[in-house]
């Protein structure tokens, strides 16, 4: 028989309808303006290349932190608004992209941006969950996590400034894509850990 869940109503309603709501409109929208532009029959160029991967990192590390929040132990009153700056940040993020202007590069500033303020945010909860639990295993874990928001918050903006005063835009649209797409993977391992010693069995599954 499955467990039943013991999640906050906060954190289900997170979960069960205003991510995935969020998450669905935005991939309806970039599937409706990847079938207008193949249907103007737009020419490959280095910007849809550029754009294109910058929508696939976006996807992948949304998808992460939504993962991350279905693992969190602990949900805060707090940490739904947390969750709101996310989605407003991920919309932001994917109208930065530009994604049916295939003509431009991305408004890379914004983007970096929005994950800046998504490693400072999670950089406040995470920091608020390794100095509060008691030592052992996922204290040890979130000191890993804030080892990773910690230098890439000032990498990221320090790109951000450099970004500012360059005029070379193509290479900090393929310097951006290097950055998040090393920060995302960085993401999913520690998500992966996160399942592994935090989380050991979902909701739901037999046990």
């Amino acid at each position: 028989m499955s467990k039943q869940s013991n999640r906050p109503v906060r954190q289900e309603l997170m979960l069960g309808l205003i991510y995935p709501a969020v998450l669905g409109t935005i991939l309806y929208q970039l599937f409706f303006t990847l079938a207008h532009v193949l249907r103007e029959q737009v020419t490959v160029s280095a910007i849809l290349f550029i754009k294109f991967g910058l929508v696939i990192i976006s996807i992948g590390f949304y998808v992460c932190d939504y993962l991350y929040i279905i693992f969190t132990k602990r949900y805060y009153w707090w940490s739904f608004l947390c969750d709101i700056v996310f989605l407003l940040a991920l919309y932001a993020t994917v109208i930065a992209i530009d994604v049916d202007n295939p003509r431009s590069l991305p408004h890379n500033k914004v983007i970096l941006l929005c994950y800046f303020i998504f490693l400072l945010v999670y950089l406040i909860w995470d920091g608020y969950e390794f100095l509060t639990l008691p030592r052992g295993r996922e204290r040890d874990f979130y000191r890993s996590v804030v080892f990773w928001e910690l230098p890439w918050l000032f990498v990221i903006g320090a790109f951000e400034i450099i970004a500012l005063v360059w005029n070379n835009h193509l290479m900090i649209s393929v310097l951006t894509i290097l950055i998040l797409s090393t920060v995302t993977i960085w993401f999913g391992f520690l998500v992966s850990r996160m399942r592994k010693f935090i989380c050991p069995k979902l909701p739901g599954e037999l046990g």
